[in-house]
């Protein structure tokens, strides 16, 4: 504060008046003295009420000059002086500027007005503080009355502080250390005390003034909130633990750098790829690293000027060895780049992982060839003959199913290899020494079917044997019983079937006691049997019994890549059978690949074997394959038009299949075009009556 800030303003006296008009100013003044300047508004002095009466009684009279009058007892302060090295007199003080111009005078009362606004003034400041602190802050007097109190204290005790002040400290706090402070004049630290159930630690310490105990003051700290703050630095430090251990464990070397490129850290795999040390790196910029010829270049320097993703291959010096590195930018909320993440791998490393991972594949490829080769060995020992990736498929399960007693459904039209499947997964599974029963249920009358099935007791009916009969369930125990054409079994018999299969136990006909059976089912059929059940000619609940495992043999028109094969493998048999040497020609592999065969595998091998015994050739050919399959005249002469030509073969085609068929639907479905298409066509070649 300056003197200026405190000064009262007021008109000088000119140095030409007289005593009486200078008297007559002062009386109506409130202050005892006024400055007095000259002709050039200079100060000359002071003339006060005491010093004009001094003189009258002296005998100057009314009319005199005030300059007789003058005083100099009044010190003098600049403008721009400060109130804490301003010199205090009882009589006041007069202001000046730097010309010597009176600017004001500073009275008594002034310098108290100044003095008391910096006392409020610094009382509201240490007040303000006190209750912005985050502990409590109690202080007593000699007494030990409580004189101050901030608003954290009164929040744990639950009083207000105007109720608290100016009462002893033991009527709220009666474990309060005060009076041992008051006493001792000693310090005390980290005592725990409870206030209203809160914990607190308390610092006692004595107040003093001259090394004179005058009172007292304790600060509280709330210890929960001091728990709260352990407990997230312990949880900050597990973390950082975690992230470390996280870091350390990745294969991949990890190197981090600030905003900056100033290095922060770096991994144990990135010290063990480069051969470089945390302490050489750590608390350098990647500038100072490169120019130390540590680094040829930097990827973190990249990455702050490109503010992105950057990959890189570089060299490090020490070692001459060359790794992959990505750096990577995290921003902060600002946008601006915080830390630089850099992923290290050893480039000999990648290329020798890529030569392990490569071998490994073509030992996969391998191991492949030679299962694909064993399960094609482990069919052809039953008579199945693929390559047919759809059959590679189908014989990859069966196998897998020979493990397990699940119950399987053989489904597919007649000649497509059902009962060959169902011993294949009955020879390589563990009833492999165990019976293999078969039953086509189509070829047996209903009212025998049952007693074949499930066998009967002495005199179950006329001509019965005596000693009774077993059935094939019984014939089938602990091994496997083919059911083929199950759609034909009668409803009465399909009930029985399914209670068997729930039950494991038959009841031969004509007998009363149960007999358990261990038996694995495998049924086939060349029926739509969701059809057959919707219509009600095949019970629903026997359906999804055999319905655990579902296998659809496609026909042999959907696996025309086999057929060449299947030849070679029927050729081969009947020339061992009977001792020939015949083979198949090329046009006849391609004829026989492009017919549809209606009777799938079972109709291949009958051509086959009518070819080899009505031929007088080594060669197989085309020449003596039925008109059904392959006729000469179906070839149009030689200079037909081809739209012509075309069209006479197109109208062949449709028409040998409809005779074989006898349906449109099963024409369209054969050809592979729509029955619409069908009928369009055999309506445009005459075909259609």
């Amino acid at each position: 504060m300056k003197a200026s800030d405190i000064m009262h303003k007021i008109n000088p006296l000119p140095i030409r008046c007289n005593i009486k008009e200078a008297n007559d100013i002062l009386q109506k003044s409130d202050t005892d003295f006024l400055p007095v300047i000259d002709e050039e508004e200079k100060y000359v002095g002071i003339v006060s009420k005491d010093s004009l009466l001094k003189e009258v009684l002296n005998g100057l009279t009314h009319n005199a000059s005030i300059k007789g009058c003058l005083a100099q007892y009044i010190p003098c302060v600049w403008s721009d002086t400060e109130l804490e090295i301003m010199p205090i007199c009882s009589n006041g003080a007069v202001v000046l500027n730097s010309d010597n111009q009176v600017k004001g005078i500073i009275r008594n009362i002034d310098f108290l007005r100044a003095f008391r606004s910096d006392i409020d003034d610094l009382k509201d400041r240490m007040y303000a503080v006190i209750e912005s602190a985050h502990n409590g802050i109690l202080a007593v007097d000699l007494s030990g009355n409580i004189i101050l109190a901030n608003r954290v204290v009164a929040e744990i005790l639950e009083i207000p502080v105007d109720q608290l002040i100016g009462h002893p400290v033991i009527e709220y706090i009666s474990n309060s250390l005060m009076p041992k402070i008051l006493l001792s004049g000693q310090s005390l630290y980290g005592e725990k005390i409870v206030l209203n159930t809160t914990p607190i630690l308390a610092n006692y310490s004595p107040v003093k003034k001259n090394d004179v105990i005058t009172g007292a003051v304790c600060v509280f700290q709330d210890l929960s909130s001091m728990d709260a703050i352990h407990s997230e630095l312990d949880s900050v430090k597990k973390l950082t633990r975690e992230l470390g251990s996280i870091i350390n464990s990745s294969y991949d070397g990890i190197y981090i750098t600030d905003g900056e490129c100033l290095t922060l850290n770096c991994n144990e795999a990135y010290q063990r790829i480069t051969g470089i040390s945390a302490s050489e790196v750590v608390g350098r910029t990647m500038h100072e690293l490169v120019e130390a010829g540590i680094f040829d270049h930097s990827v973190s320097i990249l990455v702050m000027e490109g503010r992105k993703n950057i990959t890189i291959t570089q060299t490090i010096k020490k070692t001459n060895k060359q790794v992959l590195v990505t750096g990577n930018p995290i921003f902060d909320e600002n946008g601006y780049i915080f830390r630089i993440v850099t992923n290290v791998r050893d480039v000999t490393e990648l290329y020798n992982l890529q030569n392990q991972l490569q071998k490994s594949k073509e030992q996969t490829l391998l191991y492949e060839t030679e299962l694909r080769h064993l399960r094609s060995q482990q069919a052809e020992d039953t008579g199945i003959i693929y390559r047919s990736i759809c059959m590679s498929k189908i014989i990859e399960l069966s196998l897998k199913l020979a493990n397990v007693d699940s119950t399987v459904l053989i489904t597919g039209e007649s000649g497509t290899g059902k009962e060959l499947l169902a011993k294949l997964i009955h020879k390589h599974g563990k009833g492999i020494n165990k019976p293999f029963i078969k039953i086509n249920c189509a070829a047996i009358p209903e009212q025998l079917l049952e007693s074949e099935l499930f066998g009967y007791d002495s005199g179950a009916f006329t001509g019965a044997k005596k000693e009774g009969k077993p059935g094939l369930f019984e014939l089938a125990h602990n091994g496997t019983l083919f059911l083929d054409e199950v759609a034909e079994m009668p409803l009465l018999l399909q009930s029985k079937l399914l209670r068997v299969l729930q039950e494991r136990q038959i009841i031969r006909v004509g007998g009363t006691k149960p007999l358990d059976v261990n038996v694995r089912i495998i049924a086939a059929t060349n029926r739509d049997l969701p059809k057959m059940v919707k219509e009600g000619n095949f019970r629903g609940d026997l359906y999804y019994r055999l319905m655990v495992i579902p296998i659809e043999l496609p026909p042999l028109r959907d696996r025309k890549e086999d057929i060449p094969l299947l030849v070679k493998h029927f050729v081969d048999t009947l020339n061992n059978r009977y001792d020939y040497k015949y083979h198949a020609s090329a046009q006849l592999l391609n004829v026989l690949s492009d017919y549809p065969w209606p009777g799938n595998i079972r109709e291949l091998s009958n051509i086959i074997e009518r070819l080899m015994i009505t031929t007088n050739e080594d060669e197989l050919s085309v020449d003596l394959l039925p008109e059904t399959i392959y006729r000469k005249d179906v070839l149009p002469e030689y200079g037909t038009q081809l739209q012509d030509a075309a069209a006479q073969a197109e109208a062949y085609l449709i028409s040998k299949t409809y005779e074989e068929w006898k349906s449109w639907t099963k024409v369209a479905e054969i050809l592979g075009v729509n029955k619409s298409t069908i009928y369009r066509k055999a309506l445009k070649h005459g075909l259609l009556k």
